[in-house]
């Protein structure tokens, strides 16, 4: 569950729930109206077995096998609690249960997880001694405080899913606008750099031409001040290629800063972000890095179920620069391309690059990028 205030919320919900759900029955054994035998010393194990696994599903991400486990512990814990206590509050941990489920399982298996215990409750109401009331209509009330419970958590869940959603995809617009913006800045540079070459420069030359022909006449005066607009002809022509000069030179895209744009707003799973600092890329491979980067962080987001995510962009030794990202994902035997990969291989093997992806079961996947730099690194 996430780390939240609301997620605090619900896990304060839940203890609480656990408390009200046994205390009438803990008041009723230190009250003396009832002794400690068998029955007793089984439901008060379950009852601390609830809030062990409760708090077990609470923390962190864990794996889905843990997160399954601690849910079947918190149903037996409940089913136990429910078969020998008598206070009528019993189902209410189930119904905490159907809460969890849909957020630690996922909506198709949680669905039916709330049906076979609502089916339990109504087993363990019929055939238990201890119980007084009729089982049917309990476990029909529970049934139906487990469902909506099951449905708000679903929605919530789908809720987070789509804010996280919304939260990279606005994280990528920032991204690409700072490239975007980078590559048109150096477009618009190289077309000062050309009108200015192409215009005044063109008739500032013509200038010293003319002049250079008008020094040779005679006249000393005359030749005196022609001389001195052909040396300002060529001041004019030096600082006309001082302005020039700089801007026709291919100005590097802050890559690292768009990169860290991306990864801000990737909420879950945690991005470990390795930019080397020298680097110089021009605009069309520094947009085809952050395809790759982008496609590595989708995958991991959508597909791996993973914690952390590793990333590094640095030079290579054969002058190209080398892209790794790593999860720690659920990984996969085998890996089958979908349309995002598939478009990445294209884009980096047209620019002479080469992409590998190795992912192993349980082991997370890795893709490696290599495109050859045509603005080296320093």
């Amino acid at each position: 569950m996430e780390r939240t205030d609301s997620g605090r919320i619900v896990v304060a919900g839940g203890f609480a729930t656990w408390a009200v759900a046994g205390l009438p029955q803990v008041m009723t054994w230190t009250a003396g109206n009832g002794h400690l035998d068998t029955r007793s010393v089984a439901w008060c194990a379950a009852y601390v077995a609830f809030p062990l696994a409760f708090l077990v599903a609470a923390t962190g991400r864990r794996a889905l096998a843990r997160r399954t486990a601690a849910l079947a512990v918190q149903t037996v814990a409940a089913l136990v609690i429910l078969a020998l206590g008598d206070t009528g509050f019993e189902g209410a941990l189930l119904v905490v249960i159907a809460g969890q489920a849909p957020l630690l399982i996922g909506d198709r298996a949680a669905l039916p997880w709330v049906f076979a215990q609502t089916a339990a409750m109504a087993a363990v109401d019929a055939t238990s001694p201890f119980h007084r009331r009729p089982g049917f209509f309990a476990a029909a009330a529970y049934g139906g405080f487990q469902l909506f419970a099951f449905g708000a958590a679903r929605l919530a869940r789908r809720e987070a899913d789509a804010r996280a959603e919304l939260t990279r995809t606005h994280a990528e617009l920032l991204a690409t606008r700072e490239l975007f913006a980078d590559a048109t800045r150096t477009a618009e540079r190289l077309r000062i750099a050309r009108d200015l070459h192409d215009g005044l420069g063109h008739h500032l030359t013509a200038l010293s031409l003319q002049l250079e022909l008008a020094r040779n006449v005679e006249g000393d005066r005359a030749k005196e001040a022609v001389e001195r607009a052909h040396a300002i002809t060529k001041d004019l022509l030096g600082e006309v290629r001082g302005v020039v000069g700089p801007l026709r030179e291919d100005v590097p895209v802050d890559l690292a800063h768009a990169l860290r744009t991306l990864v801000a707003g990737v909420p879950r799973p945690r991005v470990h972000l390795e930019v080397a600092s020298d680097l110089r890329l021009d605009a069309a491979l520094a947009h085809a890095i952050f395809r790759c980067v982008q496609e590595a962080l989708t995958n991991a987001i959508r597909h791996a179920q993973a914690e952390n995510v590793y990333l590094a962009v640095a030079s290579s030794g054969d002058g190209a620069v080398a892209v790794t990202a790593r999860d720690d994902g659920r990984g996969a035997t085998e890996v089958r391309p979908g349309h995002g990969l598939s478009g990445l291989r294209e884009r980096i093997e047209g620019m002479g690059g080469t992409l590998e992806i190795e992912a192993r079961k349980g082991a997370g996947l890795t893709l490696r990028a290599l495109l050859p730099a045509r603005a080296a690194a320093l």
